[in-house]
């Protein structure tokens, strides 16, 4: 794939994504919540002696793979005598526990966020308010983290006042395809359900299907990257309700519309072998055009790098399964971290951020390493050249798209897996539309009637 030069686009777009983003939240602070009243550092680097201490970072392996590593080689570098030790796993969340009973906690982890669901983390009282991370100055001295880092974002993460979630690069969401591919066999990009539909037909001639789709293996490609923009861009109304937990919303001539849409997309226009697949194979299915388009995030070139032929040119497609192209929806998403409750470095903290978000030499490294955008007013002119060209596509296609945020899935983590099990049955052809529905219905109304279950309230 070629690469592209796109700094003063990249810039716009930085500069106005934080506040595209949307939500609210509510609930119940835990019982010794707030901010801690701790010293804030200073920029000088001069006065700080970090020999012979010991910063501990726990970060789960994924698409933006080890990206702490080149920040931690640069505060050693300042640091003579500190050690930045990072425990990078794929079973993070188990890992989080055991070192907690352990007495050895991480001071900063990072874990995904459908293994420890941010807000599970916040009532179970494992994380501190990150509130004056804002307020630490710049390598420079001349601003504060709170300069550059938009709020926007933010909201999730918010618990009664306080933010508890470090957002730290973000991912784009949602359909992807070859344009070359497109191209060579004369095949429009859709921009509403008519162009969708001739889409399927010349996929079919083209000797491909429609879609395809990581299901049992995983809930968030089908569910947050597939079925929550088509929600949105099908009736806006009906995606509100739902993350507020109507019931009602289910019989929704709205939602009826969806499940019809879907069921068009089982009905012969569905690579149903992706159904079981992890997504190594789905992905070289989608490389092997078996289906033309696929949801996934902005990680998938640089996760899938090496595997890609000769050819390829990997494009964000700007249309989410709505009846027209001016209401289409990508989802907004990202790798973020947390704070442990207890932990005895906060100042090394306090530095592991200043590092992440303003020293120009630990955001090139690391942009290297994950491959996408920080929401920060310098990256554009940092490494408007280093991030891959189909992360540039998805930046692009948000001037015509409006972005959502995963409160939902944030808020009630179960609701993700519910609405895979949905899916999955349905495109598999265990239950027809009218199941489905049936089966939203009750559960929206179990959970919405769970006492136990914290309720939030999502403005849109």
């Amino acid at each position: 794939m070629k690469k592209m030069r796109w700094l003063a686009i990249l810039l716009v777009v930085v500069m106005t994504f934080g506040l595209a983003a949307c939500g609210g939240g509510g609930g119940a602070k835990p019982a010794d919540g707030g901010a801690k009243e701790e010293a804030i550092i200073s920029a000088d680097d001069s006065t700080k002696d970090y020999s012979g201490r010991t910063l501990k970072l726990l970060l789960s392996i994924g698409g933006g793979g080890n990206y702490y590593e080149p920040i931690a080689k640069r505060m050693m570098e300042a640091y003579p005598g500190l050690k930045v030790e990072i425990q990078y796993s794929n079973t993070a969340e188990d890992d989080l526990r055991t070192l907690i009973l352990a007495g050895n906690a991480p001071d900063i982890f990072n874990v995904n966020a459908g293994k420890l669901p941010w807000y599970n983390a916040i009532e179970q009282d494992l994380a501190r308010p990150i509130d004056d991370i804002f307020k630490v100055p710049t390598m420079d001295g001349s601003k504060t983290l709170g300069d550059l880092l938009d709020k926007g974002m933010f909201s999730l993460g918010e618990y009664e006042g306080h933010y508890y979630v470090m957002h730290e690069f973000q991912y784009l969401n949602g359909f992807w395809y070859d344009k070359a591919w497109f191209e060579q066999n004369n095949l429009q990009v859709p921009t509403d359900w008519a162009s969708l539909q001739k889409l399927a037909d010349d996929s079919k001639a083209a000797g491909s299907t429609l879609l395809g789709y990581m299901g049992i293996a995983a809930d968030e490609y089908g569910v947050i990257y597939w079925l929550y923009p088509m929600i949105a861009s099908t009736d806006y109304d009906t995606f509100v309700k739902m993350a507020n937990l109507d019931p009602e919303v289910w019989k929704s001539d709205a939602m009826r519309k969806v499940v019809d849409k879907m069921v068009y997309v089982r009905d012969g226009n569905y690579d149903i072998n992706t159904l079981g697949c992890g997504a190594t194979e789905a992905q070289i299915a989608f490389i092997d055009h078996d289906f033309a388009i696929y949801p996934c995030g902005s990680w998938l070139e640089a996760e899938m790098e090496g595997a890609w032929t000769e050819g390829w040119d990997l494009e964000f497609l700007p249309y989410t399964f709505g009846d027209s192209a001016d209401q289409v929806y990508m989802v907004s998403g990202g790798l973020a971290s947390m704070v442990y409750k207890d932990t005895p470095n906060w100042d090394l903290v306090q530095e592991f951020y200043r590092f992440m978000f303003s020293d120009d030499q630990s955001i090139v490294e690391s942009t290297k390493v994950h491959h996408n955008v920080m929401l920060i007013p310098q990256f554009s002119e940092l490494c408007g050249d280093i991030i891959d060209p189909s992360v540039l596509t998805a930046y692009e296609a948000m001037k015509n798209m409006k972005t959502i945020n995963q409160a939902m899935f944030k808020w009630y983590p179960d609701t993700a897996t519910e609405l895979g099990n949905m899916m999955n049955a349905l495109m598999g052809g265990d239950i027809d539309a009218d199941e489905f529905l049936q089966r939203g219905y009750d559960y929206w109304t179990k959970l919405k009637n769970d006492d136990k279950v914290t309720k939030y309230t999502f403005t849109g």
